[in-house]
């Protein structure tokens, strides 16, 4: 013999057995893949929202102090002092992408959602409420107000994320 004897034939395919552990690995990695791009997703439109706020907020601080002097853009006049909103409304103002107010909402569209008001698409919506703070005798009563960001504007109020910026105001 001239040393040919042991020699093996390459093999080519692979096994069951490494197929079906390639499967259970493929089966395990993809929805984790999925998983972290989802939650990457929902990190940006909250960053976007985020970097909205410095326009979003102003605008409703504007809108309470023009309330409280009598010329307000979207709502009603309030007095110092005073609650709002009524127990029947809900002040929400609709914003675009680029945080530019749109108008305001109904009641019914602030819950049900929507993606555009008066023919203008929405992505942020802002609601805005005030409550009493106690205070010692003889001081100026004070409101906390509360602004909350609400995204994306185009589901419904329970579902929507939701970012809340606090103020006191006599």
């Amino acid at each position: 013999m001239n040393g040919l004897t042991n020699f093996s034939i390459p093999s080519r395919g692979s096994s069951l057995i490494e197929t079906v552990i390639a499967m259970g690995v493929l089966a395990v990695a993809i929805p984790l893949v999925f998983g972290a791009l989802a939650e990457s997703g929902k990190s940006t439109i909250s960053s976007e929202a985020e970097t909205r706020s410095t326009w979003i907020v102003p605008v409703c601080m504007a809108e309470i102090l023009a309330s409280r002097g009598g010329r307000p853009q979207f709502f009603s006049t309030t007095k110092a002092g005073e609650v709002f909103p009524p127990s029947s409304e809900v002040w929400a103002i609709a914003f675009t992408s680029e945080g530019r107010p749109v108008g305001k909402l109904s009641k019914e569209v602030y819950t049900n959602g929507s993606r555009e008001l008066n023919g203008q698409p929405i992505s942020y919506i802002a609601t805005i409420t005030a409550n009493t703070t106690p205070n010692p005798t003889g001081v100026v009563p004070m409101l906390r107000a509360k602004i909350t960001l609400e995204f994306p504007a185009a589901v419904p109020a329970t579902r929507r994320q939701k970012l809340d910026f606090y103020s006191r105001i006599p």
